[in-house]
């Protein structure tokens, strides 16, 4: 069967790569894709994500058994509906589902009526009343534009002044472009993972879990990212620790969107603290995240293709995982990334080729005359998986030593917590 997969990010690089690898699949197109995917078998194809009439053109056109979606602006513009009115499957939640990550205030407001924890909130629709607010408070708090924000809307504000100043960058300033609101959060303590579950009609696979890395630089210090590296399975969450996440969140969060009349069918990224009163939520996604998808891709056995066909069919299905590996990745970024990344940088056909270890994951590349050249912040993904997270985390580290790359910069502190956690217990 043929298969589209919408994006053009290291996250649908990853997932491509991965459909590609099932026996039942014959090609995996990719829309718009980017010429670092052109490179893997890969089949790009020059659509938006958002032009939905001409996707769906295209997967009448080419036999599509089935599309999954990347990225979260399509979801929130209606892509699944658009596809299910024509006739056509689609693996995602409908648009009014995705409300779950496109409104900070609704997924806030669903988990307080359903009893979800989470951090205590209240949403504000002014600046004048959000800045009114912030007088004795207790700090730190936590800032977030309401809308879609790519990831980066999100503030830990020290003090009043830091507060303000994030409310006026989402209000005045627009930096995550028009927002209608904020929620302001108390601040949780502990360390955080994502859980992804893929849901339809029903039945509910889960992953494992995964830890990622939002600053930009090392000491988690520096603005928020899209993610510069992550690791799985995360050590410090045990089988009691992860159903009482299943059983709590998800299928609670999950139940009450059936009772809120917007079913949730897709791929469900849940973000969580575990703090000292247990595992609280801090953000769904409607879809994969990136840069986790890239590191639990490879504990997945080559069957995802089946298990996306049999939800969609109503069959039985199951998710064969890769037992006693150790997963890790490290984001390569152009230096200014987040705020202003140098664009345009040649980034070596070596570099992007891996090796018997190593994958190398492409975000937007474009080829010239047979060379690469970077066209965002974030470049690339090298992962690697091992039998263990130190050995799988030394590969890659080694590969990126050995492959420099002028005016770029990654984190050299990935999984920290992970392996001084392990020392401590070993010791």
């Amino acid at each position: 069967m043929n298969l589209l997969v919408i994006g053009n990010g290291g996250r649908e690089h990853a997932l491509a790569l991965k459909l590609l690898k099932s026996k039942c699949v014959q090609k995996v197109y990719c829309a718009p894709g980017n010429s670092g995917m052109a490179q893997t078998g890969i089949f790009c194809v020059d659509i938006e994500s958002t032009n939905f009439e001409a996707l769906i053109a295209f997967a009448k056109d080419h036999a599509i058994a089935w599309t999954i979606v990347g990225p979260e602006l399509p979801l929130f513009e209606g892509i699944v509906d658009a596809f299910e009115a024509e006739g056509l499957k689609i693996f995602g939640p409908s648009q009014s589902a995705s409300r779950l990550e496109g409104s900070k205030s609704f997924a806030k407001h669903l988990m307080k009526k359903y009893h979800i924890p989470t951090a205590a909130f209240e949403n504000y629709f002014e600046l004048e009343e959000a800045l009114d607010s912030l007088k004795n408070r207790e700090y730190p708090i936590v800032i977030k534009a309401d809308g879609p924000a790519a990831g980066k809307g999100v503030t830990i504000a020290g003090n009043e002044e830091e507060a303000k100043e994030a409310l006026r960058d989402i209000f005045t300033q627009e930096k995550y472009g028009h927002q209608e609101k904020v929620v302001i959060e108390e601040y949780l303590e502990g360390p955080e993972f994502s859980f992804f579950s893929l849901v339809y009609k029903g039945q509910v696979l889960h992953l494992p879990t995964a830890q990622d890395h939002k600053r930009a630089y090392e000491g988690d210090k520096g603005p928020n990212t899209g993610g510069m590296g992550a690791y799985a399975p995360v050590p410090f969450v045990d089988e009691a620790l992860k159903q009482e996440v299943i059983d709590q969140i998800v299928q609670k969060t999950l139940d009450a969107m059936v009772l809120e009349g917007c079913s949730y069918q897709g791929i469900l990224y849940t973000g969580l603290m575990l703090t000292a009163d247990g595992p609280k939520v801090i953000e769904f996604n409607c879809r994969f995240g990136d840069p986790e998808t890239q590191i639990l891709l490879p504990l997945l056995s080559d069957q995802l293709a089946e298990s996306i066909t049999q939800l969609l069919a109503g069959e039985k299905a199951s998710l064969p995982l890769v037992e006693g590996q150790a997963s890790f990745g490290v984001v390569l970024a152009a230096k200014g990334y987040p705020e202003s990344p140098l664009k345009d940088l040649e980034i070596p056909k070596s570099f992007l080729e891996g090796s018997n270890e190593v994958s190398v994951l492409s975000y937007a590349l474009r080829e010239e005359e047979g060379k690469f050249y970077s066209e965002g912040g974030r470049i690339a993904m090298v992962v690697s998986m091992q039998e263990d997270l130190a050995q799988a985390r030394q590969v890659v580290y080694d590969y990126l030593a050995i492959h420099p790359i002028s005016h770029t910069f990654y984190r050299q502190d990935i999984a920290h917590q992970a392996l001084e956690s392990k020392e401590v217990n070993d010791d």
